[in-house]
């Protein structure tokens, strides 16, 4: 009885692990939007992590209305105007410490398509924000 019980808490254990480290991280983003005195628009993006850190987003704007971006520290930012993507080595996102960027934005109804990357892989789906 003992062994079967032991086993059985075994088990229970491995799968508890097994589903977490399916379910990946849990990567949110939060958008501001404030208008700006040239007509432009300032967003900022909040992300935050309850797991895995992130080391990488990328947004897709499908109205090509990036104007201008800025990374926080230890960040690297590029756009494109519809692509945008950043990268850190040191100063990944961590459970309890969010990190925001600051986009400058030529519209205020821009609805992005986001994903999180860990060091090496994505670690979160594609969402909306």
């Amino acid at each position: 009885m003992k062994k079967r019980m032991v086993l059985l808490f075994s088990t229970i254990a491995l799968l508890a692990l097994i589903s977490q480290a399916a379910l990946g991280a849990v990567v949110t983003l939060e958008k501001s939007v404030t208008p700006m005195e040239d007509g432009k628009f300032l967003i900022k993006i909040k992300v935050r992590t309850s797991s895995s850190d992130v080391f990488g987003l990328r947004l897709i704007d499908p109205r090509a209305s990036i104007v201008n971006i800025y990374a926080p520290r230890g960040w690297c930012v590029v756009t494109d105007g519809e692509d945008f993507l950043a990268r850190t080595s040191q100063e990944p996102v961590k459970t309890g410490k969010p990190v925001e960027f600051i986009i400058h934005s030529s519209s205020s109804e821009v609805d992005y398509t986001w994903s999180a990357f860990g060091l090496l892989k994505q670690i979160d789906q594609v969402g909306k924000i």
